[in-house]
């Protein structure tokens, strides 16, 4: 594969890049057959009225008329046939008379008399449904009766479904409009495809903090706990509460409540390794599962933690530090529940909120 091959590759794999340029070829594919289709209808009008002009340039320049029969087609449902008689006797009147009432024309005397005789045009019926019949007298220079001309314009039933399929333009057009509704729906597949596969992460992530929602949290929790009872290891859970967080809301707002949450959340992350489980269990409560650690390797890091946490100030101008208080167990595997632990680690979170800005273990 050369470069401008694997550059046109690379172009195409952009989903927005691939549904314009589709687009656009289908389009210009479309508006080209529509374009043909409307030139051989043009054509075909072209070729009627190029007909009548000779005609009438004929017995206008004192030539003959020349006698004619042609069928046409008007658009999608309507066909004219028109017929030009041309008269030679000497009596042309009787003439007229005599061939226009050969034709399956329903039309009374005095409508023949008012062509053959009045040379005026008038109108017929054909004993057919949804036909109509004008009969135009054509006149010389000198307004003698020369001929006349006989359109039958027949309409046609209403389309099918198989109509659709009866010339080339439309089966190309149908083809060409198939194909980009297909590619639409390939398009609408991997888009729909890309957001089932994100879904779950969406779902299972704190949209603020980034940090898992609580259940989320506790299904990763408990599949962690139960390798730590099968292996053998120590798990340490981790519950942390900001202090005086409802004082941060009241004084500065919401809005900046949001933005103490997202940075405890971030500094705390910092501390952890791609194994831990960290989870936003409500408000400003946060939990942390730290599997293969021991008590004191958990105090440790819990302390790191704190103190980071207490650089941090929520009020630029009177420089307020931030606390938080942790609680911390040691999990007795296989003899509880994670919803034990974590009421273990609640007591002590409570005891640790009495003097705040402490790791309780």
């Amino acid at each position: 594969m050369n470069i401008i091959q694997r550059n046109i590759l690379k172009i195409l794999s952009h989903t927005p890049v691939a549904f314009v340029l589709f687009g656009i070829v289908s389009f210009v594919i479309t508006a080209c057959i529509l374009l043909n289709t409307q030139r051989n209808n043009w054509q075909e009008e072209k070729r009627y009225f190029d007909n009548i002009i000779q005609i009438y340039e004929s017995f206008n320049n004192g030539n003959a008329l020349v006698e004619s029969d042609h069928s046409y087609k008007n658009g999608d449902s309507l066909f004219s046939r028109v017929i030009i008689l041309s008269f030679r006797s000497n009596d042309v009147v009787k003439e007229c008379i005599h061939r226009l009432s050969s034709f399956d024309i329903t039309m009374s005397e005095k409508s023949i008399a008012r062509v053959c005789q009045s040379k005026l045009p008038t109108v017929g019926e054909l004993n057919k449904k949804d036909q109509l019949t004008s009969v135009l007298p054509l006149l010389s220079s000198s307004d003698d009766l020369v001929g006349i001309r006989i359109r039958f314009a027949t309409l046609s039933g209403p389309p099918i479904f198989s109509s659709v399929f009866s010339s080339l333009s439309s089966l190309v057009a149908l083809l060409s409009i198939s194909l980009f509704g297909a590619f639409l729906g390939t398009l609408l597949a991997l888009l729909i495809k890309k957001y089932l596969i994100e879904l779950p992460a969406i779902a299972r992530f704190d949209d603020l903090t980034g940090c898992l929602r609580r259940d989320a949290f506790y299904h990763a929790a408990n599949k962690v706990m139960r390798n730590a009872t099968q292996q053998h290891q120590p798990l340490c859970v981790l519950l942390i509460d900001l202090d005086h967080f409802k004082k941060i809301n009241d004084t500065l707002g919401h809005a900046a409540g949001d933005e103490t949450l997202k940075d405890v959340a971030d500094v705390t992350r910092h501390y952890f390794r791609r194994g831990d489980i960290l989870g936003r269990l409500g408000g400003d409560e946060f939990a942390v599962i730290l599997p293969n650690t021991t008590l004191d390797n958990a105090y440790r890091v819990s302390e790191r933690i704190r103190l980071a946490i207490h650089e941090m100030t929520y009020d630029k101008l009177s420089k307020r530090h931030l606390s938080v208080s942790i609680g911390l167990v040691e999990y007795a595997a296989g003899e509880e529940t994670l919803e034990q632990v974590i009421n273990r680690a609640d007591i002590k979170l409570y005891a640790a909120k009495k003097s705040r800005n402490r790791v309780e273990k």
